[in-house]
């Protein structure tokens, strides 16, 4: 029986625009020299504190242990250990996840889809985010989408709300948030769908108000437009708008999404299977979902490992909806550090191959653009 043995931080730090983005990718080690799990923990911040998570995790409960017994160590270490629940403690949990399926799959000598029940589909449709910046005019936004459009995409999110608003919004700003939305509809016709994302910054009367004037742009969805502290906040922007609400990015394991769907407050669930608990929590949340038919659109900024570990999941998933994608939008270098990961053509992405996650990290690559200590911190408007 193989023996999980340590953990060996391999996090890398890349590009976004004016932004700089770490993701905390690491090899979950055994006692075979050449077979390790590949997993991915990011929270684009705290790394230090989630690696420091994990290496106790492995320390004290996982060293020694089976790693095909996924299951028993989710539990464990959800419900043995002080980080219950939140964000640190559940973006530990979701990586060591991962990094276990990987193990898992490579044991077995198969894709992790096929031990998640088989593949529902041969390739998954992408939406692309990561290509306009807040502060865009409408006319630039107009240009960057058909950019987008012109790259194969028929479908792609963004912020039209900028970085000022808490709560509520002037007149200004709604009027130049809503002429961002009309210039990239105009821009790429009726046919591309357009995901419009608010970052939680609104409060429920605000929140209506805008919905509502971009109803007329026929939004494929309205992103976390109130904050995930009230469900019954959530629930009241959904009866008072007719465009699909999608939440989740800010929640963690099944509980929390299991109130949004029993208080009618959503239509997509959008659970990040670096943070939300990995493969095996969010597997989960989607069977949750399935039962009132809602749709599944995983939340995804993370690196080619949670990229690739959503694949596998949204094979799987019956009420598989669309995966966020942000690829083509960082420093071309990130091709290279997963040279196999599976790549784009059109608006979709083909499966994965090879056993586990099927993906290797190219460590030279990692060594050349180490993770930097740092905290996510910025101050907006209150």
């Amino acid at each position: 029986m193989v023996k999980i043995t340590g953990i060996e931080p391999l996090g890398v730090t890349i590009q976004f625009h004016a932004s700089r983005r770490p993701w905390l990718i690491f090899k979950l080690l055994t006692d075979d020299p050449g077979l390790y799990g590949i997993g991915e923990a990011s929270l684009n911040s705290y790394d230090s504190q989630i690696l420091s998570i994990m290496q106790e995790w492995v320390q004290h409960y996982l060293a020694g242990k089976d790693p095909m017994h996924h299951e028993l160590h989710w539990t464990r270490l959800y419900q043995d250990t002080w980080a219950r629940g939140g964000a640190l403690g559940t973006t530990a949990l979701s990586g060591i996840d991962i990094a276990l399926w990987d193990l898992k799959g490579k044991i077995l000598n198969r894709p992790i889809y096929e031990l998640l029940g088989g593949p529902m589909l041969n390739q998954i449709r992408v939406y692309a985010n990561g290509w306009y910046t807040g502060s865009g005019t409408p006319e630039q936004m107009a240009g960057w989408a058909r950019t987008v459009v012109e790259k194969g995409f028929d479908a792609m999110k963004f912020d039209p709300f900028g970085t000022k608003s808490h709560y509520t919004i002037t007149p200004e700003e709604a009027q130049l948030a809503e002429d961002r939305v009309a210039a990239v509809r105009e821009a790429v016709g009726p046919h591309v769908e357009i995901l419009v994302e608010v970052h939680a910054k609104f409060n429920v009367a605000t929140a209506i108000h805008l919905g509502q004037r971009l109803e007329q742009y026929r939004p494929f969805w309205f992103e976390e437009p109130v904050s995930q502290e009230n469900v019954s906040e959530m629930a009241q922007v959904r009866r008072n708008i007719r465009i699909p609400i999608a939440t989740g990015e800010r929640l963690f394991t099944k509980f929390p999404f299991f109130e949004l769907i029993k208080h009618e407050a959503v239509d997509i669930l959008q659970p990040d299977i670096c943070n939300a608990g990995g493969i095996t929590e969010l597997k989960k949340i989607a069977a949750i979902a399935e039962t009132q038919h809602l749709s599944m659109a995983p939340h995804n900024t993370n690196g080619p490992v949670g990229t690739v570990a959503s694949f596998h999941l949204a094979a799987s998933m019956p009420n598989f909806l669309i995966q966020e994608y942000h690829a083509e939008f960082y420093e071309p270098w990130l091709f290279d550090l997963v040279p196999d990961q599976p790549r784009r053509t059109g608006n979709h992405v083909p499966l994965p191959n090879g056993p586990g996650l099927g993906i290797t990290v190219d460590e030279a690559v990692a060594r050349a653009h180490p993770l930097e200590a740092r905290s996510r911190w910025s101050e907006r408007g209150i």
